[in-house]
């Protein structure tokens, strides 16, 4: 237990540390281990003594009611008042390891020693709730016994603090489990600076199917925010069973300014470093203590993220504005699809889908429009394969199509397509050179034809042929003429130039498409194969 000794006169400061050194507290006190009691901070003066109070926030005080400068009493009531009447700007609170942290004055504990009786002293002291009022001099017993039961309130407060904690209040919230009256209220104000009655803001982030995978890395960036160093966030909650990360933020000043930070700060370095599905949300509350509903609405938004490209920060506000119009279905793209699926042209089918993305991600579309749409076109293709030939798993297209309709991103959507056509299992992507090369290498480049706008390496082509990398890397070169990646790259730039030309598609959505991470990579490689940026290419073509 940490305490903080202000005695006017040194010869018995010095003693009272003495006698303090020599103590130690009870292992039934402290739970069965044997602790000592620490003196962090001396003083002889009032003031001095507040100013290390404020600084140190020690466990315990053990002061002389009668200090120049400052009175012990004084120096007591400036605490107690500080912490009944300032809590709701906070305090800066120094501990011994130099650093930081900004939130309520700490409640401390107190032994005050009088050198005479004085009855209004002791009324002051008795109002101020200290723990021990002794005479001087003072025995060793005396601040024994003064100290100890001193100890056992703060091991009872410390006790208190583990369950009713920032982090099971809120946890409670999301819940529904609580029901708080004004004394609640009134404890949360005392120990934390606010109450769940107040206003407050929630950032959530959707990892999809990437989220057990993600989860870590997604809280370390999150934890860069602000609002963390500041004290006005909670710990990185897991919602597990909709794969959502959530901050709560309380105490906020200025909930527009904090919005603006996390669709600045948080969600730029999320997008940047993590791979897969990110979808980042936000939503204020005019009470804290409403999480639970706030939670079943954010869900409900990450339908709409169908509506916004990696990186928008999407609150209710932003959805409102997108103002959706009716989604007239493309007849005329389903009918290249149906004819590139009679004559087995994979490459045609991949453009007709393209087309398909394009055209229904140009105007703003309620997202169970464009599902629809999607499913849709996807059935218009099996009716045409069906006449082809009989379907190996009936359940594995129901699959895919509830997986399009429960989808919350367009790498949802497309990974679900993809897995429908791949059920589908026609060589649509073969062509008459093809006879040329050696069975390993001509099923080498129909996978690549097939995958390499979806980022497929050497490593996972030569996994799934069962052959070493190094040995399908040399063969395809030799066949080819042309080495793995050069031939991926090919595929690539080519496939951006149709997209550039025949779609209205934004470059981050066509970096998407094209098996990129980003927009600004994919921008380089392009210029390093043709010469000039997508922009100036797309200005050029038209």
């Amino acid at each position: 237990m940490k305490i903080v000794v202000v005695i006017r006169d040194r010869t018995e400061l010095e003693k009272i540390e003495n006698m303090l050194q020599s103590m130690t507290l009870s292992p039934d006190i402290k739970g069965g281990k044997e602790e000592c009691f620490e003196v962090i901070g001396s003083a002889v003066d009032g003031k001095r003594g507040y100013e290390m109070i404020r600084r140190e926030c020690p466990d315990l005080v053990i002061a002389d009611i009668d200090l120049p400068e400052m009175s012990g009493l004084e120096m007591l009531e400036k605490i107690r008042d500080e912490l009944q009447d300032s809590l709701q700007d906070g305090y800066l609170c120094r501990n011994q390891s130099g650093r930081g942290d900004v939130g309520p004055i700490k409640d401390v504990k107190a032994v005050l020693l009088a050198g005479k009786e004085d009855f209004g002293q002791v009324k002051r002291a008795i109002d101020l709730g200290v723990e021990g009022y002794l005479g001087k001099p003072v025995t060793e017993d005396e601040l024994r016994q003064a100290v100890t039961r001193a100890a056992e309130k703060v091991m009872r407060d410390h006790a208190a603090d583990a369950v009713l904690s920032i982090e099971n209040i809120l946890i409670a919230c999301m819940n529904g489990q609580l029901t708080p009256d004004r004394e609640f209220h009134m404890m949360t104000k005392q120990r934390f600076g606010f109450t769940i009655d107040e206003p407050g803001a929630v950032f959530a982030v959707w990892l999809g199917d990437g989220y057990e995978e993600n989860k870590e890395q997604a809280k370390n960036v999150i934890g860069q925010s602000e609002a963390f160093r500041a004290g006005r966030a909670s710990r990185v909650f897991e919602a597990r069973a909709w794969n959502i990360l959530l901050v709560v933020l309380y105490h906020i000043q200025d909930e527009e300014q904090e919005y603006l930070y996390f669709q600045k700060e948080i969600v730029s370095k999320l997008c940047q470093e993590l791979p897969g599905t990110v979808v980042c949300m936000w939503a204020k509350t005019d009470h804290i203590i409403n999480l639970l509903d706030v939670l079943k609405h954010m869900n409900a938004m990450k339908d709409w993220n169908l509506l916004f490209d990696r990186g928008e920060l999407i609150r209710q506000e932003v959805i409102d504005s997108q103002k959706t119009v009716p989604l007239k279905y493309p007849a005329e793209i389903e009918q290249q699809a149906r004819q590139a699926m009679i004559a087995k042209d994979g490459e045609g089918i991949k453009r007709a889908y393209y087309r398909l993305y394009d055209q229904i991600r140009r105007k703003p579309h309620s997202p169970g429009e464009m599902k629809e749409c999607l499913i849709r076109f996807n059935m218009s293709l099996l009716n045409v394969y069906k006449t082809q030939r009989e379907i190996e798993s009936e359940l594995e297209i129901q699959r895919c199509m509830l997986a399009i309709a429960t989808a919350m991103s367009w790498r949802e959507v497309r990974t679900a397509t993809e897995d429908f056509l791949q059920t589908l299992n026609f060589d649509a992507f073969e062509e008459e050179k093809d006879s040329e090369l050696s069975p390993l290498v001509r099923k080498a480049v129909q996978v690549v034809r097939k995958y390499y706008d979806q980022g497929i390496t050497l490593e996972e082509v030569a996994g799934r042929l069962f052959v070493s990398e190094e040995y399908l890397s040399s063969q395809f070169k030799k066949e080819t003429g042309a080495g793995f990646a050069e031939t991926i790259r090919k595929y690539r730039i080519e496939r951006i130039k149709g997209l550039l030309i025949g779609t209205e598609l934004k470059l981050n959505q066509i970096a998407e498409l094209t098996g990129y991470k980003d927009a600004k990579y994919m921008s380089r490689v392009f210029k390093e194969e043709t010469g000039m940026l997508p922009t100036e290419f797309r200005k050029t073509a038209h």
